[in-house]
Formats: C-alpha cells, structure tokens, sequence
C-alpha cells in the first residue's frame, strides 16, 4: 500500500509542471490556528459527501513541522520538512483506481517558515481537469472560536 502511494506521489511530482492546477491558495498559518478548505461535489451521484479538510500545525523545530490535517473522517500527522520530497503530502479527494491521470486530488506543499513571526506559509494546490468540485478556502480566525465566513 505505501509503495502504491509513494509511486503515485513521486508521478505526481514528475509531473506537476505539466499540471494544470484548478485551485491554488497560500495560507499563513500561527500554531495551532486551523487552515480549512470546504470540498462540494457538483455531481450529487458522487457518493461522498461534501467535505470540510482542516490543516493545523503545533510543532516546528530542527527545521520540522509537525503537522495534523482531518478529511471525510479521516485524521493524519505529517512530518514536513523544507527539503525536496519531504515537504509535501497528497491527498486524494475521490478514489479513482483506473486513470491517475485523471484522479482529484489536493497537494499540501511546507513553503517557509518565518521565526520572526513564527508563521507557516502552507500552500494548496487542487488537480480538478474535470471540474467536478468547487473549494472554498477559509482562513482561521484571528479570535478564538469565530470562524471568518
């Protein structure tokens, strides 16, 4: 299973001038303040439901940040660092086994992290040749409990 995932995950990188990206977005992230992409299918036959993904982080340290992200239920951790393969993570948004080609999905990318401010620069990227999704990206709020919307 991993080896599946890091093939698809280096052709991903191969090919990702060739890309043609639907969604791109650079969040500015404080730790713990959570980053939220909401996902709606415009085909109501998809059998997902509508997702909400939220990306955090609450670590960074010896050029590490410590990453937890949520999507259809389903909770990761990364660790990213800003070196080359290890700054990024994939998540597929619909499973499509037969075209990679053809496969939505979400590129999570480690920009930069500034110590002055200790701030994360998190960059999204969505493949979406098809348009079959619409995302709306959310900032966190800047007071506690309130989301901007």
């Amino acid at each position: 299973m991993s080896r599946v995932f890091l093939s698809l995950l280096f052709i991903t990188l191969a090919l990702q001038a060739a890309v043609k990206w639907k969604y791109m977005y650079q969040f500015h992230l404080k730790k713990d303040e959570v980053a939220k992409v909401k996902i709606s299918y415009r085909d109501k036959k998809v059998f997902l439901r509508d997702g909400l993904f939220t990306f955090r982080w609450t670590l960074y340290k010896n050029g590490a940040l410590i990453t937890h992200s949520s999507y259809q239920k389903v909770k990761a951790q990364h660790v990213l660092y800003k070196r080359y393969k290890l700054d990024t993570f994939l998540l597929k948004l619909v499973p499509t086994p037969a075209n990679v080609m053809k496969d939505l999905y979400m590129l999570v990318v480690f920009d930069s992290f500034d110590k002055k401010k200790k701030e994360a620069a998190i960059d999204i990227y969505i493949k979406d040749d098809d348009t079959k999704i619409l995302a709306d990206f959310i900032e966190p709020s800047k007071k506690k409990g309130k989301d901007v919307r």
